[in-house]
């Protein structure tokens, strides 16, 4: 059995589409390395099972003089970006939510695209069984909603679907988030 080098692992999963891509949302003060050539390094973290937007510009030749440099998988993507912030990475990526929250605490970010949520050209729903009593958000309340464990887009997108149909606070408090 023949074994894929990474470059040409990322490439056979991409063409199979099993892989989610992601882009970078936000940069470090930090250590990217600039040598006499003008080729810069730019560390950054991967996603298991994933090939990042940054892997797969860089194999398909869009980064030209620029070298990534992996240094790991991350978690999450606060994780991600908490990273950036502190200089262990030059880039990281997180849905728009924990971005916002990582700014307002004052941490050394910029966002420079934003990667997933939604907006008109991507949409995020709720569904329920057809024969469900659960019909409107207020419906919610004192209920269990599953997600993924990589949900806190939809978990931020239910509070605010709560909060449009004016479920109170207290209200929401008791509705439990259950990840599965």
């Amino acid at each position: 059995m023949s074994t894929l080098s990474p470059a040409n692992r990322r490439r056979f999963l991409t063409l199979l589409g099993l892989s989610a891509v992601t882009v970078g949302c936000g940069t470090a003060v930090g250590g990217g390395s600039s040598g006499g050539n003008g080729t810069r390094t730019l560390r950054y973290q991967g996603w298991a099972g994933q090939v990042t937007p940054a892997e797969l510009a860089q194999d398909l030749g869009y980064l030209e003089d620029v070298r990534l440099e992996w240094v790991g998988n991350t978690i999450s993507g606060p994780q991600d970006i908490q990273s950036a912030a502190t200089g262990q990475t030059d880039f990281g990526g997180a849905f728009n939510g924990a971005v916002v929250k990582l700014a307002a605490s004052g941490a050394p970010i910029k966002a420079v695209i934003s990667y997933y949520g939604s907006d008109e050209d991507a949409f995020n729903g709720f569904y329920v069984r057809a024969d469900s009593p659960i019909r409107s958000a207020r419906d919610l309340i004192g209920k269990k909603v599953g997600m993924n464990t990589l949900g806190a887009h939809s978990e931020a997108m239910l509070d605010i679907y709560l909060q449009r149909d004016e479920v109170s606070r207290a209200q929401q408090e008791e509705r439990e988030g259950v990840a599965v």
